[in-house]
């Protein structure tokens, strides 16, 4: 019987931890729901991913290496919920969004593959596998889950960044998820340029690394993922914005009638409230109180006066600073206060839309107007 040593602890560990987690998200209430619930799913794929990949090496019996290539299914399922779960995080869409069925064919043309392999008598199985038979369907398996985790990378970049450009349409400041997202695909992007390298390097060069290949990066992945779910866990409720499918512009949305009539109402609610001082200002919410849709609102901004709601409103924000900047208010609080005040939620919003606005950082603003 083999001794309990350090990769027994980090097997325990890892499928405990995952399945923990799994269930955690589960049981988080009105935060995240939807992209949790994926999120969840992803870990138990990442426990198994941990589990097989470490039991190889440590269990003897012959049949575990049966058992790898059920755990291969796993491959094939991880960018269509890595793609899944980034799109319920930060795009609202009713019904929930899930990806059409034939994303999940490579998933389950292998699990037929797994099946068949079942049909053949173990002894028989281990011949094959030992004596290098199955390397071609490994090597087609491992170069179709490359090629898919790299599709699934890409496509997951371009949402993230129509959620950039959409971000700016809906909302007057930006998320910190922004921040998560490039943190989470530029992890995953050095995977995914490690297997490739490695990939390469074993079948075409023939010069396979010691620590760069396919089980250390279906290893490495699982244990990131633990870390996105303790993120998730701690992550507050964030504001989904709708998801805008490509279609024609629409260049005569509002009659002229209308347009005056929404620009009154805006001139109203902008120059009169000041809307533009809640720190949490959406667009729905002030569509809602000018009594048109945000469709209507975001046409509006847009042909009338060509700019996005995230900048329209944060230059009323920067006019509102300037004032209190003249009024001598800087003499009594700090600038980061008064940009608190006047609708800013961080500090590094307020100075990089000053700095746009201004072309000066806001400290040298105001120490240049001293001096003057």
């Amino acid at each position: 019987m083999q001794s309990f040593n350090f990769i027994d602890i980090i097997l325990f560990l890892g499928v405990s931890q995952g399945l923990f987690l799994s269930i955690s998200l589960r049981l988080v209430h009105n935060r995240n729901k939807s992209a949790n619930k994926m999120l969840s799913f992803l870990l138990l794929i990442a426990v198994l991913m941990l589990f097989g990949r470490i039991s190889a090496f440590r269990i003897p019996e012959s049949w575990v290496w049966r058992f790898g290539v059920l755990i291969d299914t796993t491959v094939f399922l991880f960018g269509p919920f890595i793609y899944t779960y980034v799109r319920r995080l930060v795009f609202n869409e009713v019904p929930t969004f899930s990806l059409k069925w034939w994303h999940y064919i490579p998933a389950v043309l292998h699990l037929g593959y797994y099946f068949w392999t079942l049909s053949i008598p173990l002894k028989t199985f281990n011949t094959l596998y030992f004596s290098g038979n199955l390397n071609l369907m490994f090597f087609i398996v491992e170069a179709t889950g490359l090629v898919l985790f790299i599709f699934y990378w890409f496509k997951t970049f371009f949402l993230i960044n129509q959620y950039s450009k959409e971000e700016e349409k809906h909302l007057s400041y930006h998320q910190s998820i922004h921040h998560f997202l490039v943190f989470l695909l530029s992890t995953l992007g050095i995977f995914m340029m490690l297997w490739l390298i490695s990939f390469l390097s074993v079948n075409f060069l023939r010069k396979p690394f010691t620590y760069i290949n396919y089980v250390t990066m279906w290893i490495s992945t699982p244990i990131f993922i633990y870390v996105v779910g303790y993120f998730s866990l701690r992550q507050p409720e964030i504001f989904r914005i709708p998801f805008q499918h490509k279609s024609r512009s629409e260049k005569n949305r509002l009659s002229p009638e209308e347009i005056q009539k929404l620009q009154k109402r805006l001139h109203y609610f902008i120059v009169e409230e000041k809307v533009f001082l809640l720190p949490d200002l959406t667009l729905k919410g002030l569509a809602d109180k000018l009594n048109t849709s945000s469709n209507n609102l975001s046409w509006l901004l847009n042909q009338a006066y060509q700019t996005s709601f995230y900048d329209y409103i944060n230059k009323y924000r920067i006019q509102e600073f300037i004032n209190k900047v003249n009024n001598g208010d800087h003499l009594k609080n700090t600038l980061l206060a008064m940009a608190m005040d006047v609708g800013f939620n961080s500090k590094s919003t307020f100075n990089r839309v000053f700095k746009t606005t201004m072309s000066t950082t806001p400290r040298s603003y105001v120490k240049n107007r001293n001096v003057a």
